[in-house]
């Protein structure tokens, strides 16, 4: 059975606020950078600027750095929204302009080649004419997960129009881009970036857990709190290893009792994820609504997740990027690797996590289990509680 339908949609033009709307009508021959932190529109603005491309009938290419993302966007979007990740199209483009493959490292841990830059950025430099007259617009959704080899080699190429929201504090990734990178790789004056600060997302208890994460990198500020209102403070849950059904019985119950919602279970790695989902599809729970759909997607399942309905999806912390859920579920937060000499790069990626929720976040964190983790989050009561789950 279907289960029912979330408010999914892109606002319309008259619901934006006066600084989104001051990017979205900046001219389309200049390169330009929207940065703001999470839930601040960054995303919904390039779509509705892709949108009015279309219109328009001005050719444009929409980049974004995960396959989940990119089925999000093509969701949530007006019609056929012509839209890759940037990896693949790179690698397209860098083939049809030089006639030779993208040079590539050795595969990684999960096979993955990366980009030789180096061999990459000699090829185009020996390019003496390109045949293509006028490139698309490039609209680019999370740019500072693109690395900077990459800005320069377009416009190397003679790429000329950018359209890029980004956001240096919300880096997880290997592969990145400062803000100072892109404006400089991009020509773009410090002057005419423009920064969002208005969080359209969170309510006031997810927002003000996510801040705590913020690491002070002024490249661009946490976004302002949303006016105070009643709601659930997120909690972290201690639980007995072994005992992941008792959390699977209230991840289901929860999802009863809000069937309209999504819910995001982030697990730090495949083999948690894999657990959550073994045991919430396991899960023998009796509720008032049909059983939600549970889904899950990584590198090697590409499910097709429906972000206009209710249900539950699990996946890895590093594929939920630019999404949004009604709750989040940070699951077993001790498995997250903690470098002690990096610790901003730990809380970069609770403060992207955390900010994936509207309206609740819990955390799940084993008994007994070593973690440092725990040194970076709050110890106010009111920010974050703590409960034992026997």
């Amino acid at each position: 059975m279907t289960m029912p339908e979330r408010k999914f949609e892109l606002p319309g033009i008259h619901d934006l606020s006066k600084e989104q709307e001051k990017a979205l009508n900046l001219p389309v021959e200049n390169p330009h950078l929207i940065v703001g932190g999470p839930g601040t529109g960054k995303s919904v603005l390039a779509l509705i600027r892709a949108r009015r491309h279309r219109r328009d009938n001005i050719e444009y290419q929409f980049l974004v750095y995960t396959h989940l993302l990119k089925m999000a966007n093509d969701q949530l979007f007006d019609g056929d929204l012509d839209s890759q990740t940037w990896d693949a199209w790179y690698r397209n483009i860098f083939k049809k302009i030089s006639k030779q493959e993208v040079p590539k490292h050795p595969p990684d841990k999960n096979n993955y080649p990366p980009i030789d830059w180096h061999r990459a950025t000699g090829i185009i430099d020996e390019i003496t004419e390109v045949t293509e007259q006028e490139f698309p617009v490039l609209i680019i959704d999370e740019g500072q997960d693109m690395p900077r080899e990459f800005y320069d080699s377009l416009v190397n190429l003679g790429w000329e129009r950018f359209y890029v929201v980004a956001d240096q504090n919300q880096q997880i990734t290997a592969q990145k881009s400062s803000r100072q990178d892109i404006q400089d790789s991009l020509d773009i004056d410090p002057n005419r970036v423009i920064d969002l600060r208005h969080n359209y997302r969170n309510n006031y208890q997810v927002a003000r857990l996510a801040r705590e994460f913020y690491t002070g990198d002024p490249a661009s500020l946490p976004p302002e709190l949303p006016r105070k209102v009643s709601g659930p403070i997120p909690i972290l849950y201690t639980y007995d290893q072994g005992k992941l059904d008792i959390l699977a019985h209230r991840i289901r119950q929860l999802s009863d009792r809000y069937p309209k919602q999504l819910i995001g279970v982030i697990a730090p790695n495949n083999k948690v994820r894999e657990s959550y989902l073994n045991a919430l599809k396991s899960s023998i729970f009796s509720g008032d609504n049909p059983k939600p759909s549970i889904m899950t997607f990584s590198s090697n399942i590409r499910t097709n997740i429906a972000f206009n309905r209710g249900g539950i999806v699990v996946i890895n912390a590093q594929a939920c990027k630019g999404l949004e859920f009604d709750t989040v579920i940070l699951a077993d937060i001790d498995e997250h690797i903690f470098q002690s000499d990096d610790s901003d790069r730990t809380r970069k990626l609770f403060y992207v996590m955390v900010a994936r929720a509207r309206e609740r976040v819990f955390m799940f964190i084993k008994r007994n289990a070593s973690s440092a983790v725990e040194s970076i989050l709050p110890t106010d009561p009111d920010v974050l509680q703590r409960k034992e789950l026997s």
